[in-house]
């Protein structure tokens, strides 16, 4: 009985967020998405910049925006798509 306590029932899966809040989230994303895109393009720069031997050493350790980004535009797509396939599940549906 307890192990069901916190468990999530299949049909959360069918509840659609809050329009204002998808929106706040999918701006802060993109907010996210432009830093990590100007960061990206530092990196470029300071790879062009040096030698394949030099720039390996001075990014240990750095988080590369490169695959950040990816995640990010990831993420947001499938939350996107989720939120989009919700809404036209639940116009037909109900």
């Amino acid at each position: 009985m307890l192990l069901n306590l916190n468990k999530v029932n299949w049909g959360q899966a069918l509840k659609n967020r809050d329009f204002k809040e998808q929106q706040a989230d999918t701006e802060a994303m993109l907010k996210d998405m432009a830093k990590l895109t100007a960061e990206y393009n530092k990196w470029i720069q300071e790879e062009n910049k040096k030698t394949k031997e030099e720039f390996i050493v001075t990014s240990v350790g750095k988080l590369n925006p490169k695959n950040h980004l990816s995640h990010k535009i990831e993420d947001a797509l499938n939350e996107n798509v989720m939120e989009c396939l919700g809404t036209m599940i639940n116009t037909v549906v109900f």
